[in-house]
């Protein structure tokens, strides 16, 4: 009797490891979508302007932490550091901004200076600062009434991870593939972009330990948003459920995701899976094909009417360069009034501006890394957008709430802001020329925002009649 009992004993016990051994993790739907939808309770607005901090070339606090440090070098560290931001929060007070975000802290890869190649989701990079650093940067960002967004990333790890081979990571990561066709979204979701390791977000554990690491963050610092960086590489069933349960414990959280598209109906679904809002491609690429030399003020004006697209459009970012784009300044060769115009539309559409740093210099900079160059502090004393910034800042409080589309050809645009009662038409001459301007309005008095300059002789019979200078914006109050 003893002897069977010890056969059945180890029967079971080969069974039980046999199984386990054969047994694979059941994967998540991509597609289903099974979470309610929390994200109407957001503590940004329209209200809110957002300046965007690449730390490592924002400002060197501490010289002690530039482990990898050469200036020389486009594509490494040059020594920017978390106290660097904090140092300048007077700074960015100033000049108007309500949020601050900043590019992925956490543990990079050797040279992952821009923050992207995560090898530890749970470790501040040391080049960077301490965990330390970060509590006070939000902290001391607070007491200013100044928001700070961190840059998260789950679809993808550094092109070092020891993950894929430590044997402790079997099946997060897809296998290898290169993205050919950014139409075919299951290549898009799967593949690894420019050659890194591509998470599985289908994975129970891979998902589970994202939406941990993500909430751990919130917790530990109290920073008030994410920055979602290559959502449209991660499947939606993940943003659903990420969405989801960040909001289930944070619902004043913000949530904005960069879809690198064009398409404000593939931008807008996003939102219905939980985000709060999109970095709005769709009117960055009107702006930047409309105000340069040779530009239509009709591709703007498309991208106006693709709005109606979104639900919530307030609570979109929309900007005119970043870290993955050409700086606006280098894009209009250095042309001061397209800069401005620019600009003038970024600050007086209701959504919320998002501006680079150094854009207010302005700093110079094509594709990356040429954009990503250190923070020229000294060029911020002679700036002469500086002020056209603070004046931008104080106009959008004063008249921004609501907007509408005027009058246009392809060679100029007519746009209304208007808030409490109070009203701003802005025309904007497109051509590199001289251009007579004549439109329907209704107005009684108009004065130059920017110098006090009364306009109202160009008012007759109902039109506005003007002839402007070249690539000339006017911002005008109205009576």
């Amino acid at each position: 009797m003893r002897k069977y009992s010890v056969l059945l004993f180890l029967t079971i016990v080969c069974t039980i490891l046999l199984t386990g051994c054969d047994e694979k993790v059941e994967m998540i739907s991509k597609t289903e979508i099974k979470y309610p939808i929390i994200n109407n309770k957001s503590n940004f607005s329209k209200e809110d302007k957002i300046y965007f901090i690449m730390v490592d070339r924002f400002n060197d606090a501490i010289s002690e932490n530039n482990y990898e440090a050469n200036k020389n070098v486009k594509t490494t560290f040059h020594g920017g550091d978390i106290k660097g931001i904090t140092e300048k929060l007077d700074y960015i007070k100033d000049l108007g901004f309500t949020a601050i975000w900043i590019t992925p802290i956490v543990d990079n890869d050797r040279s992952g200076y821009h923050g992207y190649w995560a090898k530890d989701f749970y470790k501040i990079d040391e080049n960077f600062g301490s965990l330390e650093d970060l509590k006070e940067l939000v902290d001391e960002a607070h007491k200013r009434d100044i928001k700070i967004i961190l840059d998260y990333v789950v679809n993808h790890m550094g092109p070092s991870t020891t993950w894929l081979t430590d044997g402790k990571h079997e099946n997060w990561f897809h296998e290898k593939k290169i993205i050919k066709d950014y139409n075919n979204k299951e290549e898009v979701e799967d593949g690894w972009l420019a050659s890194l390791p591509d998470l599985n977000t289908e994975n129970p554990e891979v998902r589970e330990y994202l939406i941990d690491n993500a909430l751990w963050w919130i917790k530990e610092t109290n920073v008030d948003g994410f920055r979602l960086d290559t959502v449209r590489h991660v499947p939606e069933s993940f943003w659903n459920e990420f969405s989801y349960k960040i909001k289930e414990k944070y619902p004043k959280f913000y949530l904005i995701g960069e879809v690198w598209d064009g398409d404000t109906k593939k931008l807008e679904k996003y939102h219905e899976l939980g985000l709060d809002g999109l970095l709005n491609y769709s009117i960055y690429y009107g702006i930047k094909d409309t105000f340069k030399d040779g530009g239509f003020a009709t591709k703007l004006v498309n991208a106006l009417n693709n709005e109606k697209n979104f639900k919530n459009k307030e609570f979109n970012g929309i900007f005119i360069d970043n870290h993955d784009n050409p700086r606006y300044y280098t894009l209009v060769k250095y042309n001061d009034d397209y800069f401005k115009a620019a600009l003038t539309f970024m600050y007086s559409y209701p959504s919320i501006p998002v501006v680079y740093y150094g854009t207010e210099i302005p700093m110079k900079g094509g594709n990356d890394p040429d954009n990503r160059k250190d923070m020229m502090w000294d060029k911020t004393k002679t700036s002469k957008i500086i002020p056209y910034i603070k004046f931008l800042d104080k106009f959008r409080d004063e008249y921004v709430d609501n907007f509408e589309l005027i009058s246009n050809d392809n060679k100029y645009i007519a746009y209304e802001v208007s808030k409490n009662g109070k009203r701003s038409l802005i025309i904007s001459n497109i051509y590199n020329g001289e251009k007579e301007i004549s439109f329907e309005y209704n107005a009684k008095k108009i004065i130059n925002l920017e110098n006090g300059e009364d306009l109202s002789k160009y008012i007759s019979s109902g039109k506005i009649n003007i002839k402007m200078n070249p690539a000339e914006t006017l911002i005008l109050g109205v009576e």
